[in-house]
């Protein structure tokens, strides 16, 4: 039987495209495009709500040539990076970003470190480039300085299992961006999927802005970040349940890069927003950063910014700051 010819999906943005029709139906094509790993073509010039920051980094191609320095970054060649060793910790599935991480224009080893066994039987026959190993989950520090003392290149980057780098020279932004600074770490700019809500998409790109704006003080994100792996032998995470990268941040010379983008986002739901906000600020706190939301009559203050479409995404972070200060 013939070889299966890559699907290639045309998203055509246009004014002759109706909008309505492309929120609903073009943006979950692309959506589901870009998690079956398929190559994305953009025909025309686009004319909808989305900035074209945010929408060409997810396309392989263009055919407006003036939107061609917007594409994510291509792969080189021609070596000059001793290599990348690339850690996903996951207790669910079997990270969607392999075979962008493995087409990299590095040289790339991939460390999935499983726990439970759905983890485990979705990793299981894992491609050439990628080992496996079972850890125990020991709270996000300590998991994640496993895979740093397995790895075997000089750069460790820490990722999630949702997440797809842009680009074949993605990870080799990443490390220019971190050896041009003399940087301990960077932090790679994140991309919402197609489909995110504008909440989402505003505070991605607050956090991790485009190339071309005022540079963003830089906070390291193990969503996708680039360590030296020598400072994190000499440094290791605090053993803590979550916000190890912050506290890891916090000692060292952070960079951000802006030209490697990552793909990942989450819908705001309540009660992820409260486990998070809740998880994270208690961690802040604990290093001395006085509360956001300290008392019940905080509280209620703030409750009234609360309503409105995002009311859920909105409230679950106020009640995890409260919760947070509650459990100092």
């Amino acid at each position: 039987m013939p070889a299966r010819p890559a699907a290639v999906v045309v998203v055509v943005l246009s004014p002759g495209v109706r909008l309505d029709r492309l929120d609903a139906a073009g943006l979950r094509a692309l959506d589901a495009a870009l998690r079956a790993g398929d190559p994305v073509q953009l025909v025309g010039r686009p004319a909808c709500r989305w900035p074209l920051d945010e929408l060409v980094p997810l396309c392989h191609g263009v055919e407006d040539p003036d939107l061609h320095a917007l594409l994510p970054p291509a792969g080189r060649g021609g070596g000059g990076v001793p290599g990348v060793t690339v850690v996903i910790p996951t207790h669910r599935q079997r990270p969607i970003g392999l075979a962008a991480l493995l087409g990299q224009d590095v040289p790339v080893e991939v460390v999935v470190l499983v726990n439970g066994e759905a983890a485990a039987a979705a990793m299981a026959g894992p491609p050439p480039g990628v080992a496996v190993h079972r850890v125990p989950w020991e709270g996000h520090g300590r998991t994640r300085q496993v895979g740093a003392e397995l790895a075997r290149h000089p750069y460790v980057l820490f990722t999630v299992d949702d997440a797809i780098p842009l680009g074949a020279g993605c990870l080799r932004a990443m490390v220019e961006t971190l050896e041009a600074g003399a940087f301990d770490a960077v932090t790679a700019r994140q991309v919402p999927w197609p489909t995110a809500d504008a909440v989402t998409r505003a505070r991605l790109r607050a956090w991790t802005p485009p190339p071309g704006g005022p540079a963003p003080e830089a906070t390291l994100d193990n969503v996708c970040a680039l360590y030296r792996r020598e400072a994190l032998l000499a440094d290791p995470f605090d053993a803590v349940p979550i916000a190890e990268d912050w506290r890891w941040g916090r000692r060292h010379r952070v960079g951000y890069a802006p030209l490697a983008p990552v793909l990942h986002s989450h819908p705001r739901r309540l009660r992820a927003a409260f486990a998070r906000t809740r998880d994270i600020h208690r961690e802040r706190h604990l290093s001395g950063e006085p509360p956001a939301v300290p008392d019940l009559p905080s509280l209620l203050r703030a409750l009234p910014s609360t309503v409105g479409w995002d009311a859920r995404g909105a409230l679950g972070e106020l009640l995890g700051q409260y919760a947070a200060a509650r459990r100092r």
